[in-house]
């Protein structure tokens, strides 16, 4: 009698044990795993992000995104890996600056008077 009320009891752990082993694995599937060991052209990169070993994933990795939205990993101590984030940082930067002095320019003063035509 103890056996039959002991069964439904495991069987309701085990399966809770496996529904939550699925949700630790699905949470770090967008992980990297390992390094790209290729060179990464830099026309080819439009961003990057810091994936970090605190977050739950095995290894710190920068995620770089391709024009195309295709994702790299590659090591955050690498050099060129470090540069080619310093050269997204700066152009970002100075978008972002264009793009603020594009709209002050439109908003400040008055429009220029067009000159009026002799015939």
């Amino acid at each position: 009698m103890a056996l039959r009320l002991l069964l439904p009891l495991l069987a309701l752990a085990a399966t809770l044990l496996i529904n939550q082993a699925q949700g630790i694995s699905s949470s770090a599937s967008d992980c990297c795993l390992k390094y790209s060991q290729r060179a990464i052209p830099s026309g080819l990169v439009k961003s990057y992000s810091i994936q970090e070993a605190a977050s739950g994933c095995a290894i710190p990795a920068v995620v770089l995104i391709t024009k195309k939205n295709k994702k790299i990993c590659a090591s955050p101590t690498n050099l060129a890996v470090q540069k080619l984030m310093k050269n997204l940082d700066k152009k970002v930067k100075s978008d972002t600056k264009d793009k603020k002095q594009g709209q002050r320019s439109r908003s400040r003063g008055r429009p220029k008077r067009q000159e009026r035509q002799q015939v």
